[in-house]
């Protein structure tokens, strides 16, 4: 069973090496498969790498509706063909969302981007989780 707190400072650069992870994919076709096989290799495996970049990033996060306040994962394929936007919070702050039909209360609304955490990291951290 998982839990999802709100994303920290610290989360994002797990995103930052799975992010350069997928450049140096782009690298490697650009350099090593374009001039050996061509541009449909190429671009299939960039697409590939694109693929495997939002996997990894949506297994460790979920989205909190803004409407019931409840929180939900979507599958690699909602991930990969929606799309992002950033907010601003009143404090000036930003927050990342997507435009997703939550599936508890069957509304669409702005779903903010939360992190998944497992239940044994999630005993004694101190903080109520939804």
């Amino acid at each position: 069973m998982a839990r999802f707190v709100e994303r920290t400072k610290h989360d994002w650069w797990s995103t930052t090496w799975k992010l350069a992870i997928f450049v140096a994919i782009i690298v490697f076709a650009l350099v090593v498969i374009y001039p050996w096989r061509g541009f449909l290799p190429t671009f299939l495996l960039i697409l590939a790498g694109l693929w495997v970049f939002v996997g990894l990033v949506s297994r460790r996060s979920g989205y909190r509706c803004d409407k019931c306040g409840r929180a939900f994962q979507v599958p690699t394929t909602v991930n990969f063909f929606t799309a992002s936007a950033v907010g601003k919070n009143p404090d000036g702050t930003y927050y990342s969302y997507k435009t997703l039909t939550c599936p508890h209360c069957h509304k669409t609304s702005k779903a903010r981007v939360i992190k998944r955490v497992d239940v044994q990291a999630a005993k004694g951290s101190g903080r109520l989780l939804k």
